[in-house]
């Protein structure tokens, strides 16, 4: 038996690798940082970033940046290789019911004159790890970002009011 899992092994090495964690990767470097990305998706898309993650396929770090047109009502979805930042898939959409907490805030960040990324870097002054994720929403009548940072012992969910410009304890978890 143990010929059998040896020769399996010298055969078929990648079948033991297992795949990098988020945090194994984002702590290597080798990364275009998210912010930089998000930056350069506002500069050249019409619409206003609406939701940022972030995921590995194929042992690949890859962010996933939505934007919504408030406009054209339509949702642009892109995919970006985090080595370089270079646009890997491009998708377009019209809204769906489901994109209507979305928009609600959106609308609220557009009032505020404020970008995805102005409000990114105001809710992770002084927090800790990585961004992850970010998303615009509304809820309880509270248009707010919710974000999700990593560091090495766990990942972080806090919650920033997008009208007050301030976290919003009481939607803090781990």
């Amino acid at each position: 038996m143990f010929r059998i899992v040896l020769s399996l092994l010298v055969v078929f090495p990648s079948m033991v690798m297992a795949t990098p964690s988020m945090h194994t990767l984002l702590s290597q470097g080798g990364y275009v940082e998210p912010i930089v990305v998000i930056g350069s998706v506002e500069a050249e898309y019409d619409g206003l970033v609406s939701s940022f993650d972030m995921d590995i396929k194929n042992g690949q770090l890859i962010y996933e940046i939505d934007i919504l047109n408030l406009d054209t009502n339509e949702v642009i979805e892109l995919e970006f290789d985090a080595t370089d930042g270079n646009l890997v898939t491009k998708k377009l959409n019209v809204f769906e019911s489901d994109d209507l907490d979305q928009i609600k805030a959106a609308r609220i960040v557009i009032a505020q004159g404020m970008t995805f990324t102005d409000l990114v870097k105001l809710a992770t002054q002084d927090q800790p790890g990585y961004l992850i994720e970010a998303a615009l929403d509304h809820d309880l009548a509270i248009s707010y970002l919710e974000l999700k940072l990593l560091n090495v012992s766990s990942k972080h969910t806090i919650a920033f009011d997008i009208e007050n410009l301030r976290p919003l304890p009481l939607l803090q978890w781990d």
